[in-house]
């Protein structure tokens, strides 16, 4: 069986409340337009990355209080009916949107102020630009797809602004992160 055989078969209708309801050691995944999709777990790599940009960010974070940094794709309600349920690989948002329930109520309503997706072996970089304009529609204020190959950052602002940043290029933090800047190069330690 293909692997588009396979994740046809394991594709399903479902809601937010269904998707709480799922045995924790399921194969995770996210609802799009209302049907659940699998996703595969991360490579090391794609985890060294990820560690790194939250890293990057607690540092913010702790120097600018009032933020809340959230890693391993905490889940993100981007629309209801049908359901939209992302889990970026790293998210920000203000303190005063922190979730604090369980379940359902446990994910955060809306975007993350700052929305941070990784490309990587299991999803491309149409994907995942796909997801941050989702993000953006949803009221993201800034979204960041990192591709580990070759090295380099796409910047998304809302309305439409997206921008290319290189391994030498400095990550500024701009109306969004005020006094946050980095060299990209520093998310591939």
């Amino acid at each position: 069986m293909t692997a588009t055989a396979e994740r046809d078969r394991s594709v399903r209708p479902m809601t937010f409340e269904e998707a709480a309801r799922l045995d924790p050691n399921e194969q995770p995944g996210e609802i799009v337009d209302g049907e659940w999709i699998p996703v595969t777990k991360s490579t090391w790599r794609h985890g060294e990355i990820t560690s790194a940009i939250n890293f990057l960010l607690r540092l913010y974070a702790r120097e600018h209080p009032g933020w809340s940094v959230s890693v391993a794709d905490p889940g993100v309600k981007l629309a209801r009916n049908p359901d939209r349920l992302r889990g970026p690989d790293v998210a920000m948002v203000r303190a005063e949107r922190v979730p604090t329930g369980k379940g359902v109520d446990g994910w955060l309503d809306g975007a993350p102020d700052v929305a941070v997706e990784v490309a990587g072996d299991s999803q491309t970089i149409s994907e995942m630009t796909k997801k941050a304009l989702e993000y953006l529609s949803a009221g993201a204020q800034m979204v960041w797809v990192v591709d580990a190959e070759p090295r380099r950052l796409v910047l998304f602002t809302p309305p439409d602004h997206v921008r290319i940043l290189g391994p030498d290029d400095v990550l500024e933090g701009g109306d969004v992160l005020p006094g946050f800047s980095c060299k990209v190069a520093e998310m591939f330690v």
